[in-house]
Protein backbone atom coordinates (compact mmCIF):
# COMPACT_ATOMS: atom_id res chain seq x y z
CA UNK A 1 0.00 0.00 0.00
CA UNK A 2 1.31 3.48 -0.24
CA UNK A 3 2.10 5.18 3.10
CA UNK A 4 -0.57 7.24 4.62
CA UNK A 5 -0.15 11.03 5.28
CA UNK A 6 -1.32 12.64 8.31
CA UNK A 7 -3.19 15.72 8.97
CA UNK A 8 -1.67 18.82 8.17
CA UNK A 9 -1.51 21.66 11.26
CA UNK A 10 -1.74 25.11 10.56
CA UNK A 11 0.37 27.12 8.58
CA UNK A 12 -1.25 26.18 5.20
CA UNK A 13 0.14 22.97 4.35
CA UNK A 14 -1.99 20.03 2.49
CA UNK A 15 -3.94 17.61 4.13
CA UNK A 16 -2.13 15.22 1.81
CA UNK A 17 1.41 17.00 2.39
CA UNK A 18 1.65 16.23 6.46
CA UNK A 19 3.11 15.20 9.69
CA UNK A 20 1.01 12.61 11.10
CA UNK A 21 1.91 8.62 10.63
CA UNK A 22 0.94 5.18 10.21
CA UNK A 23 3.93 2.93 10.05
CA UNK A 24 4.10 0.36 7.73
CA UNK A 25 5.94 -2.98 7.25
CA UNK A 26 8.56 -4.55 4.62
CA UNK A 27 6.75 -5.89 1.36
CA UNK A 28 8.25 -7.75 -1.47
CA UNK A 29 9.78 -5.74 -4.06
CA UNK A 30 9.35 -7.53 -7.38
CA UNK A 31 11.94 -4.77 -9.44
CA UNK A 32 14.40 -5.35 -6.46
CA UNK A 33 15.29 -9.21 -6.45
CA UNK A 34 12.21 -9.89 -4.30
CA UNK A 35 14.29 -8.39 -1.45
CA UNK A 36 13.08 -6.54 1.01
CA UNK A 37 12.00 -2.56 0.35
CA UNK A 38 13.28 -0.48 2.78
CA UNK A 39 11.07 1.06 5.41
CA UNK A 40 10.52 4.29 6.90
CA UNK A 41 14.04 4.97 8.70
CA UNK A 42 13.60 3.58 12.34
CA UNK A 43 13.56 5.74 15.31
CA UNK A 44 14.01 5.79 19.01
CA UNK A 45 10.22 4.71 20.05
CA UNK A 46 9.34 6.07 23.94
CA UNK A 47 5.90 4.97 23.72
CA UNK A 48 5.21 5.16 27.64
CA UNK A 49 4.53 8.89 27.44
CA UNK A 50 3.57 10.55 24.00
CA UNK A 51 1.73 9.90 21.35
CA UNK A 52 2.96 8.46 18.12
CA UNK A 53 4.21 10.63 15.32
CA UNK A 54 6.63 10.22 12.44
CA UNK A 55 7.17 13.09 10.31
CA UNK A 56 6.17 12.15 6.71
CA UNK A 57 6.64 14.97 4.02
CA UNK A 58 6.13 13.47 0.10
CA UNK A 59 2.43 13.42 -1.17
CA UNK A 60 0.73 10.18 -1.55
CA UNK A 61 0.92 10.20 -5.38
CA UNK A 62 4.73 10.63 -4.82
CA UNK A 63 5.43 7.17 -2.17
CA UNK A 64 5.70 3.76 -3.36
CA UNK A 65 3.42 0.98 -2.22
CA UNK A 66 4.41 -1.08 0.89
CA UNK A 67 2.29 -3.56 3.01
CA UNK A 68 -0.20 -2.74 5.34
CA UNK A 69 0.29 -5.50 8.13
CA UNK A 70 2.54 -4.24 10.97
CA UNK A 71 4.91 -5.96 13.59
CA UNK A 72 5.56 -5.12 16.56
CA UNK A 73 8.69 -4.52 16.01
CA UNK A 74 9.16 -2.52 13.43
CA UNK A 75 7.03 0.22 15.14
CA UNK A 76 8.88 3.78 13.95
CA UNK A 77 7.88 7.20 15.69
CA UNK A 78 9.24 10.64 16.74
CA UNK A 79 8.21 11.03 20.27
CA UNK A 80 6.53 14.33 19.89
CA UNK A 81 3.46 16.36 18.89
CA UNK A 82 3.66 19.66 17.66
CA UNK A 83 0.64 21.48 19.28
CA UNK A 84 2.61 21.35 22.77
CA UNK A 85 6.12 19.43 22.95
CA UNK A 86 7.35 21.08 25.69
CA UNK A 87 4.68 20.32 28.06
CA UNK A 88 5.10 16.71 28.26
CA UNK A 89 6.70 16.08 31.54
CA UNK A 90 8.90 12.70 31.66
CA UNK A 91 11.33 13.11 33.99
CA UNK A 92 9.11 10.60 35.95
CA UNK A 93 9.16 7.55 33.40
CA UNK A 94 12.03 5.71 34.85
CA UNK A 95 10.85 5.04 38.12
CA UNK A 96 7.47 3.64 36.93
CA UNK A 97 8.17 -0.29 38.19
CA UNK A 98 5.39 -1.59 36.07
CA UNK A 99 6.64 -0.94 33.16
CA UNK A 100 9.90 -2.23 33.77
CA UNK A 101 12.57 0.39 34.63
CA UNK A 102 14.75 0.09 37.58
CA UNK A 103 15.49 3.62 38.82
CA UNK A 104 14.89 4.03 42.21
CA UNK A 105 14.48 7.42 44.00
CA UNK A 106 16.10 8.19 47.11
CA UNK A 107 14.49 10.19 50.34
CA UNK A 108 18.14 10.71 52.88
CA UNK A 109 19.82 7.73 51.09
CA UNK A 110 17.00 5.27 51.09
CA UNK A 111 14.39 4.35 48.44
CA UNK A 112 11.50 6.41 49.31
CA UNK A 113 8.28 4.81 50.50
CA UNK A 114 4.53 6.46 50.52
CA UNK A 115 3.29 9.17 49.45
CA UNK A 116 5.57 12.21 47.77
CA UNK A 117 5.07 15.78 45.75
CA UNK A 118 7.17 17.86 43.70
CA UNK A 119 6.64 21.57 42.98
CA UNK A 120 7.42 23.76 40.62
CA UNK A 121 9.75 26.71 41.60
CA UNK A 122 6.47 29.00 42.01
CA UNK A 123 4.89 26.48 44.47
CA UNK A 124 2.57 25.03 41.94
CA UNK A 125 2.03 21.12 42.14
CA UNK A 126 4.30 19.43 39.10
CA UNK A 127 3.96 15.81 40.50
CA UNK A 128 1.97 13.97 43.18
CA UNK A 129 3.18 10.02 43.44
CA UNK A 130 3.09 6.93 45.89
CA UNK A 131 6.11 4.83 45.89
CA UNK A 132 7.49 1.22 46.94
CA UNK A 133 11.09 0.19 47.53
CA UNK A 134 11.50 3.82 45.32
CA UNK A 135 9.43 3.33 42.28
CA UNK A 136 6.35 4.43 41.27
CA UNK A 137 3.07 2.19 41.44
CA UNK A 138 0.81 5.34 41.23
CA UNK A 139 1.40 9.11 40.09
CA UNK A 140 -0.13 12.55 38.62
CA UNK A 141 1.74 14.80 36.73
CA UNK A 142 1.01 19.10 36.20
CA UNK A 143 1.30 21.25 33.60
CA UNK A 144 2.72 24.48 35.04
CA UNK A 145 -0.95 25.82 34.47
CA UNK A 146 -2.25 23.53 37.36
CA UNK A 147 -3.85 20.83 34.94
CA UNK A 148 -3.04 17.28 34.76
CA UNK A 149 -0.81 16.44 32.27
CA UNK A 150 -0.89 12.67 32.82
CA UNK A 151 -2.22 10.11 35.66
CA UNK A 152 -0.82 6.35 35.74
CA UNK A 153 -2.14 3.80 37.55
CA UNK A 154 -1.90 -0.12 38.17
CA UNK A 155 -4.30 -2.43 37.61
CA UNK A 156 -3.04 -6.06 38.86
CA UNK A 157 0.35 -7.54 38.54
CA UNK A 158 0.04 -7.58 34.65
CA UNK A 159 -1.61 -4.75 33.69
CA UNK A 160 -1.66 -1.06 33.77
CA UNK A 161 -3.38 1.98 32.24
CA UNK A 162 -1.76 5.71 31.50
CA UNK A 163 -3.69 8.74 30.57
CA UNK A 164 -1.86 12.08 29.21
CA UNK A 165 -3.75 15.48 28.81
CA UNK A 166 -3.48 18.37 26.75
CA UNK A 167 -2.58 21.58 28.25
CA UNK A 168 -6.55 22.41 27.88
CA UNK A 169 -7.48 19.86 29.61
CA UNK A 170 -8.34 17.34 26.66
CA UNK A 171 -7.51 14.45 26.80
CA UNK A 172 -4.41 13.41 25.04
CA UNK A 173 -2.96 10.05 25.26
CA UNK A 174 -4.61 6.82 26.46
CA UNK A 175 -3.04 3.90 26.65
CA UNK A 176 -3.62 0.07 28.45
CA UNK A 177 -0.55 -1.84 29.13
CA UNK A 178 0.03 -5.42 29.41
CA UNK A 179 3.41 -7.37 31.12
CA UNK A 180 4.84 -3.37 31.09
CA UNK A 181 4.14 -3.61 26.82
CA UNK A 182 1.69 -0.99 25.14
CA UNK A 183 -1.38 -3.33 24.28
CA UNK A 184 -4.08 -0.79 23.27
CA UNK A 185 -3.12 3.02 22.33
CA UNK A 186 -5.77 5.67 21.55
CA UNK A 187 -4.29 9.39 20.37
CA UNK A 188 -6.30 12.77 20.23
CA UNK A 189 -6.50 15.91 18.76
CA UNK A 190 -6.56 18.90 21.27
CA UNK A 191 -10.11 19.11 20.91
CA UNK A 192 -10.89 15.38 21.97
CA UNK A 193 -11.35 14.02 18.30
CA UNK A 194 -9.51 10.29 18.17
CA UNK A 195 -6.22 11.24 15.64
CA UNK A 196 -4.71 7.25 15.63
CA UNK A 197 -5.78 4.00 17.53
CA UNK A 198 -4.02 0.69 17.95
CA UNK A 199 -4.75 -2.48 19.15
CA UNK A 200 -1.80 -5.11 19.64
CA UNK A 201 -2.32 -9.00 19.41
CA UNK A 202 -1.36 -9.85 23.17
CA UNK A 203 1.63 -12.84 22.20
CA UNK A 204 1.83 -12.22 18.49
CA UNK A 205 4.31 -9.72 16.66
CA UNK A 206 1.58 -8.16 14.84
CA UNK A 207 -1.50 -5.69 15.45
CA UNK A 208 -5.04 -6.28 15.20
CA UNK A 209 -6.14 -2.70 14.47
CA UNK A 210 -4.61 -0.04 13.53
CA UNK A 211 -6.71 3.47 11.92
CA UNK A 212 -5.89 7.14 11.76
CA UNK A 213 -8.27 10.47 11.43
CA UNK A 214 -8.31 13.54 9.89
CA UNK A 215 -9.46 16.47 12.63
CA UNK A 216 -13.09 15.87 11.66
CA UNK A 217 -13.34 12.52 11.90
CA UNK A 218 -12.94 11.40 8.51
CA UNK A 219 -10.66 8.23 7.92
CA UNK A 220 -6.88 8.60 6.54
CA UNK A 221 -6.38 4.49 6.73
CA UNK A 222 -7.83 2.02 8.68
CA UNK A 223 -6.38 -1.49 9.27
CA UNK A 224 -8.13 -4.31 10.92
CA UNK A 225 -7.98 -8.59 10.77
CA UNK A 226 -10.23 -10.11 9.48
CA UNK A 227 -9.13 -13.94 9.45
CA UNK A 228 -7.01 -14.48 12.67
CA UNK A 229 -7.13 -18.40 11.95
CA UNK A 230 -5.04 -16.83 8.50
CA UNK A 231 -3.55 -14.29 10.34
CA UNK A 232 -4.80 -11.50 7.65
CA UNK A 233 -5.78 -8.02 7.80
CA UNK A 234 -7.53 -5.89 5.74
CA UNK A 235 -6.46 -2.57 4.52
CA UNK A 236 -7.80 0.14 3.60
CA UNK A 237 -7.05 3.79 2.48
CA UNK A 238 -8.95 6.96 1.47
CA UNK A 239 -8.72 9.87 -0.34
CA UNK A 240 -9.03 13.69 1.46
CA UNK A 241 -12.95 13.33 0.82
CA UNK A 242 -13.44 10.23 3.07
CA UNK A 243 -13.90 7.69 -0.23
CA UNK A 244 -11.74 4.81 -0.71
CA UNK A 245 -8.88 4.88 -2.41
CA UNK A 246 -7.06 1.29 -2.34
CA UNK A 247 -8.32 -2.16 -0.66
CA UNK A 248 -6.75 -4.76 0.08
CA UNK A 249 -5.31 -8.00 2.33
CA UNK A 250 -1.86 -8.93 3.85
CA UNK A 251 -0.98 -12.07 5.45
CA UNK A 252 1.93 -12.27 8.15
CA UNK A 253 4.52 -14.88 7.36
CA UNK A 254 5.31 -17.07 10.00
CA UNK A 255 8.52 -17.67 8.43
CA UNK A 256 9.95 -14.65 6.95
CA UNK A 257 8.92 -12.96 10.47
CA UNK A 258 7.28 -10.15 7.94
CA UNK A 259 3.93 -9.52 6.00
CA UNK A 260 3.09 -10.02 2.25
CA UNK A 261 -0.05 -9.12 -0.19
CA UNK A 262 -2.56 -11.29 -1.05
CA UNK A 263 -5.19 -12.12 -3.24
CA UNK A 264 -6.66 -8.52 -5.42
CA UNK A 265 -5.79 -5.12 -3.92
CA UNK A 266 -7.93 -2.80 -5.77
CA UNK A 267 -7.22 1.12 -6.75
CA UNK A 268 -10.17 3.68 -7.18
CA UNK A 269 -10.32 6.84 -8.10
CA UNK A 270 -11.57 9.93 -5.51
CA UNK A 271 -15.46 9.30 -6.79
CA UNK A 272 -15.23 5.68 -5.25
CA UNK A 273 -15.37 3.99 -9.36
CA UNK A 274 -12.41 1.03 -9.28
CA UNK A 275 -9.90 1.95 -11.81
CA UNK A 276 -7.00 -1.11 -11.40
CA UNK A 277 -6.68 -4.54 -9.19
CA UNK A 278 -3.36 -6.08 -8.81
CA UNK A 279 -2.98 -9.49 -8.07
CA UNK A 280 -1.06 -11.06 -5.46
CA UNK A 281 0.83 -14.12 -5.40
CA UNK A 282 3.30 -14.72 -2.74
CA UNK A 283 3.63 -11.09 -1.91
CA UNK A 284 4.41 -10.32 -5.30
CA UNK A 285 2.56 -8.81 -8.22
CA UNK A 286 1.15 -11.52 -10.56
CA UNK A 287 -0.58 -9.40 -12.88
CA UNK A 288 -2.91 -5.78 -13.06
CA UNK A 289 -6.05 -5.36 -14.77
CA UNK A 290 -7.48 -2.09 -15.86
CA UNK A 291 -10.64 -1.93 -14.71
Amino acid sequence: MRRPAGVAGNGGQSLWSVRWFLPVCRGLDETNGGRFRSKVPLMTLNAHFVPFALLLTARLAAQSQADALLLADDFSAVTATAEDEATVINDYEALNKALGRDSIRLCQGYACTGWMEDKYPDGTLKHRGFYQDGQLLVYKNYHTNGSIEREFRTVDNFRAVMLTYHTNGAVRTEVKYFKGEPLEWTDHYGDGQVRYEQEKHKTEPWYLKMNLYQPDGTPISTLMVVDKKKNEVEQKEYWPNGVARLLGRARFDPNRQDCVRVGTWTNFDPQGKPVSEEHYVDGRVHDTEQL
